[in-house]
């Protein structure tokens, strides 16, 4: 029998007073357990496609589950819709990492999740963009107990030379979501960012860092972030805590869609042997 579902808005703030806004699942009558932590990708949010699904699916195998927004990725009173384009002009992946470290000491500390969460079993899950702040935040965090990063990057350093002298003349690089255009846009701050964080953001380096279990999971249909690149973070890690598992026929959100009308058998596949693997390495 699955259970009851109780779901939990919140609001906590990062070390710079910014706000990250997000959702506490738990089962109704559950006692204290492991939580995992869901991190969307780029131009994504908490309320994108299959992630209330992640949240509440997680829950069904025993865990409370954390699913939010980072504080700058354009998304604010509308849920749903882009309209902070100013605050994602500014979100810098060093910016990500505080929200996730901001998340991490509210379930530590029990402000999220009090008597719910059992602060020594903290779990990260992240797609896309949102599987590189997941391994780098662990890379940095020894509160964090284990890590997946499902269609992840190898690498934040996404952008021509050509790309980057826009940038620079512009003041500005435009952003485009699948693949339309939008008013979204990357300021100079998030240059300067990526520039001056070279080593700090370096995945590679990251996984050779790491020393708590990693699961990495790819389709090998994904054209957005290719199938190498997990391969490439696999190859920097340590084989005893790390399995990579490649997807044959999958695409990069596999095959999830927005708005996601409900169970799909890749997307429950994923999240049935991430909810496993967690179980069994926290």
């Amino acid at each position: 029998m699955l259970p009851t579902i109780i779901e939990y808005p919140f609001r906590i703030s990062n070390s710079s007073g910014d706000f990250v806004a997000g959702d506490l699942r738990y089962a109704a009558g559950g006692r204290s357990g492991p939580v995992v932590v869901i991190c969307h990708g780029f131009t994504a949010f908490k309320d994108w496609g299959p992630f209330p699904y992640f949240g509440k699916r997680f829950v069904e195998h025993g865990f409370v589950t954390v699913t939010f927004n980072f504080s700058h990725n354009g998304i604010g009173a509308n849920l749903r819709k882009f309209t902070e384009f100013e605050k994602f002009s500014k979100n810098t992946i060093g910016k990500e990492l505080e929200d996730l470290r901001a998340i991490v000491d509210a379930l530590q500390s029990g402000v999220l999740g009090g008597g719910l969460v059992d602060p020594e079993r903290i779990g990260v899950v992240g797609h896309s963009r949102g599987g590189a702040i997941a391994l780098l935040g662990a890379s940095e965090d020894p509160r964090i107990r284990a890590v997946a990063a499902w269609a992840t990057v190898s690498t934040v350093h996404r952008y021509t030379e050509h790309q980057k002298q826009i940038w620079e003349h512009q003041g500005y690089l435009p952003v485009s979501v699948r693949p339309s255009k939008t008013r979204l846009r990357f300021g100079l701050d998030v240059l300067r960012d990526l520039e001056s964080n070279r080593e700090r953001y370096d995945l590679e380096q990251a996984m050779r860092r790491l020393h708590t279990p990693v699961l990495l999971v790819h389709g090998k249909a994904d054209v957005s972030v290719r199938p190498e690149e997990p391969v490439k973070l696999y190859a920097a890690s340590d084989k005893s805590k790390t399995e990579l598992v490649l997807m044959d026929h999958v695409g990069h959100t596999f095959g999830a869609k927005h708005p996601f009308k409900g169970h799909h058998a890749v997307v429950d596949y994923v999240v049935d042997m991430t909810a496993q693997w967690f179980t069994l390495h926290m």
